[in-house]
This record gives C-alpha cells, sequence and structure tokens, in this order.
C-alpha cells in the first residue's frame, strides 16, 4: 500500500496547498520583467515587497490604486498567513512566487493617472479650497499632528520659501521635515508628498517654480535615509510626479467640475489613509495649491 504521504496531482497529501492569488489592477511603476525581491513588512490586507530600488505593495481590493501597487482581486483574510517577513520571493511571466503563495497578474488591468485638462474657475476652486481646509481642521481636533505643533515654524518658513520660488531655502526646510513625526510614514514626509502633488500643477512654464520644486524633490531624496523605508519610497515616487489614487482624486476633486458630493468624498477617501497620514498628505496638497497663481497665469493678475 503507498505511504500515506505519497503524492496526490504530484504532491504530498499532507503538504499544505499552495494559495493562489489573483490581481485586479497593477500600478504602471510595477516592473514587467523578472525580479527577485525580499517580503519587508505584512499585514492584514497589504504586503511590502523590497525589490532594492522599489517596494511593491500588495493590497486588497479596498485599497486605492498606486504606481507601484497590486490591488488584488481576491485575497486571502489575512496577508500575514501566507507572506513571512523576510522571505525571498521572485516574479517571471507575471506572477510572483513564494514559499507558500503565487501572485497571478498576466490579466490584470494597468492603472495609471487619469488627465485632468479642464479647470474650475478660480472663485470656486478657492471655495473648494476653503472646505476642504475646513475638513483637515476638522480632523486635527481629533488627532493633532506635528505639522502643525513642533514642525509648524518649519512648515511655515517652507510654505514662504516656496511662494517665492526661493528653492535653495525651500530644500533647506523641506530637509528639516524628512522623517519627522513617528509610525510607517512620517508626519512631515506625509506632508511634503501631499505638497509636491500641490505644487505640480501650479508650475506651467514657470522656470522659478520648477527650479524651486526640484530643489525640493532633491532634498527629499538625498534624506530618504533618514526616514523609514516605507516613508522612503514614497518621497522617491513623490520627487519624481508619481502618486498614490486617492491623493491625485482629491486634487482632482479640487480643480474640476464634479458635486459637492463627489468632492467630499475624495477628501474623505484621502483623508482616510492611516491614522494620521491621509491628513497630512492632504494638508500639503491644499498648502501646495495655494501658494503660487494657476499654472499660466501671471503674478500681477494673480
Amino acid at each position: 500500500m503507498p505511504h500515506a504521504a505519497l503524492a496526490y496531482a504530484g504532491r504530498p497529501v499532507d503538504a499544505p496547498a499552495r494559495v493562489i492569488v489573483t490581481v485586479d489592477t497593477v500600478g504602471y511603476r510595477v516592473p514587467r520583467t523578472g525580479f527577485v525581491g525580499r517580503v519587508h513588512s505584512t499585514f492584514a490586507q497589504a504586503c511590502n515587497i523590497d525589490c532594492g530600488d522599489t517596494l511593491l505593495t500588495l493590497a486588497g481590493g479596498g485599497a486605492g490604486n498606486g504606481p507601484t501597487l497590486l490591488r488584488l482581486a481576491t485575497s486571502p483574510r489575512d496577508l500575514r498567513r501566507v507572506f513571512d517577513v523576510g522571505e525571498p520571493v521572485r516574479a517571471e511571466r507575471a506572477t510572483l512566487h513564494s514559499a507558500r503563495t503565487e501572485v497571478r497578474w498576466a490579466h490584470a488591468r494597468v492603472w495609471r493617472p487619469a488627465h485632468r485638462t479642464v479647470r474650475l474657475a478660480q472663485a470656486r476652486i478657492e471655495a473648494n479650497l476653503r472646505s476642504a481646509a475646513d475638513r483637515v481642521a476638522s480632523q486635527r481636533a481629533q488627532r493633532p499632528s506635528v505639522v502643525e505643533h513642533a514642525a509648524a515654524a518649519t512648515v511655515t518658513a517652507l510654505l514662504r520659501a516656496c511662494r517665492q520660488s526661493d528653492g535653495r531655502r525651500a530644500a533647506e526646510h523641506a530637509a528639516r521635515l524628512v522623517g519627522w513625526g513617528e509610525g510607517l510614514t512620517p508626519a512631515g514626509d506625509d506632508f511634503l508628498v501631499g505638497l509636491c502633488a500641490g505644487l505640480d500643477v501650479q508650475i506651467g512654464d514657470n522656470v522659478a517654480r520648477r527650479a524651486c520644486r526640484d530643489a525640493i524633490g532633491c532634498a527629499m531624496i538625498a534624506l530618504t535615509p533618514r526616514t523609514t523605508t516605507i516613508s522612503a519610497h514614497y518621497l522617491r515616487l513623490a520627487a519624481a510626479g508619481h502618486f498614490q489614487e486617492r491623493l491625485l482624486a482629491a486634487r482632482d476633486a479640487l480643480l474640476s467640475s464634479g458635486s459637492p458630493q463627489q468632492r467630499d468624498e475624495a477628501l474623505r477617501a484621502a483623508c482616510a489613509v492611516g491614522a494620521t497620514s491621509g491628513t497630512d498628505c492632504v494638508a500639503g496638497l491644499l498648502a501646495g495649491l495655494t501658494l503660487w497663481p494657476a499654472a499660466g497665469a501671471s503674478d500681477e493678475a494673480a
């Protein structure tokens, strides 16, 4: 009689079954060729994979999209049960392999940010920004942030330098914010990410603004060793002009046409990321959208 552990369909009957996970959408900066990496961190509905020059995230279907995020169509109830921190992974032919799991994305849709070109009248944008500021203030009352307390003077100095398109001083103050705060993504980093998202749509063909924005990005990249691995990844993305879907949706809702309900929902979703990370990002976004006149408008007219 065969041994009880002999193969069934080529596998010992007492060996654990492999978990097959499929992907719904894959970010546009996820490598298309094979790669190797290692599990950096795991949570119930998220798993971060360190690939050396980038950090990929597997996330449950309730997550928003992102440049380096694979949003799962089918997912275990708890990803910590199928991925171990530190274990090696490899990807080939749009399939990621770990010891117990296969993640397949050959048929997934590629997510790319939508390009919004229609912009509201400035008076309506300003009304939207005031409404969004009220929301952020309400969130702050429940969960304070170092951005408005210990780091407030640095934030104020950074915004003043940006308003004057003084790249040197802006970079100095931005550097002080990197890594400031607690958590997987410190508040200072989150604010800088949102600030870059706001500044990017205000630059236009203004050379001084572009130089200022680039100086901030360079400072963020240079200081990434000071912060967490996850936050450093998002800083590098933001420095290059890449952002998460929910932050972009909030920006679009403030600048483009849409109902008040759509605007409020986009802001709510953006603020809901993490404990305070989303609110800090939105605070930075609002600052970036108010520092410079709209792209294409002259400073005198503004």
